[in-house]
C-alpha cells in the first residue's frame, strides 16, 4: 500500500511501521538503537505532512539500520525512497522488511559507509544518525549533518537534547552555510539491548532538527 494522499492519520504510519523486523544482535560501535515506530512516524509525519518534503521526492537515510524511515518514506508516497548502511546484516533486514511490505520498487538499499555516500538528485534526508556518545562509537552525529548537507538542501535530524548542544548545531549549521529552521523536542526510549543497561527501557529526549541549506 502507498499513501497517495494526505487522509492517512499519523496513528495509521506508525502501525504500519510497527510491523518491520529490529536488529536481533545490535552493535555497540554502530550505535544501532532503533527507532520506535512512534518517534519514526512524528518524524515522517513532520517531514511528509507538516512540510511536504517526502511526496513525489526522493528521499535518503543515512545510517537506515532495518529500513524504518525508508520504508515510511515511501508508505507517504515517496518517488524513490533509499536507505544506505555500513552493515550489510541491517541492510539484508531492510530488504526484508521492504519485500514484506510490497515496496521494493520504491525503495533501494545501498551497502557502503556514510563518508562514500555521493549520490545525486536527493531531495530530503531524513535520519537517526549514531550521537557518538560512547567511546566505542566510530561515527557520531555532526558527521552525519556534514555530509548530508553535501547531498541536499533539506535534512530532518534527531540530536540528543540539552540546550548547549542546540547552541553547538546552530553555530555549527551556520559555519556549513545552513540553519536550523525548526525544533522539536521528543521523548525516546531506549530498551535494554547492551550489557551497561540498567533498566528495561530508559525514556530521554531528543531534539528533531529541520535544517536547511542556505
Amino acid at each position: 500500500m502507498v499513501v497517495e494522499d494526505l487522509r492517512v492519520k499519523r496513528k495509521d504510519l506508525e502501525m504500519f511501521l510497527s510491523n518491520l523486523e529490529g536488529i536481533p544482535e545490535p552493535k555497540l560501535h554502530l550505535e544501532q538503537y532503533p527507532t520506535s515506530a512512534r518517534v519514526a512516524a512524528n518524524m515522517l509525519w513532520n517531514a511528509g505532512v507538516d512540510h511536504n518534503d517526502i511526496y513525489a521526492k526522493n528521499v535518503l537515510d543515512l545510517g537506515c539500520g532495518t529500513g524504518t524511515l525508508a520504508i515510511g518514506a515511501a508508505y507517504l508516497g515517496a518517488r524513490k525512497a533509499i536507505g544506505i548502511d555500513i552493515d550489510l546484516e541491517v541492510i539484508q533486514i531492510a530488504k526484508k522488511n521492504c519485500e514484506k511490505l510490497d515496496f521494493t520498487e520504491r525503495c533501494d538499499w545501498i551497502c557502503i559507509s556514510v563518508e562514500d555516500c555521493n549520490l545525486k538528485g536527493i531531495d530530503t534526508i531524513i535520519m537517526n544518525p549514531p550521537f557518538g556518545m560512547r567511546k566505542e562509537s566510530i561515527s557520531r552525529d555532526r558527521f552525519f549533518i556534514e555530509i548530508a548537507l553535501t547531498l541536499t538542501d533539506t535534512i530532518y535530524t534527531i540530536i540528543p537534547y540539552a540546550e548547549k548542544t542546540r547552541d553547538f548545531f546552530k553555530e555549527h549549521c551556520k559555519e556549513l552555510g545552513a540553519k536550523i529552521e525548526q525544533i522539536i523536542q521528543m521523548d525516546f526510549e531506549i530498551i535494554r539491548q547492551f550489557e551497561f543497561h540498567k533498566k528495561e527501557l530508559h525514556i530521554t529526549f531528543v531534539d528533531l532538527y529541520r535544517i536547511i541549506k542556505l
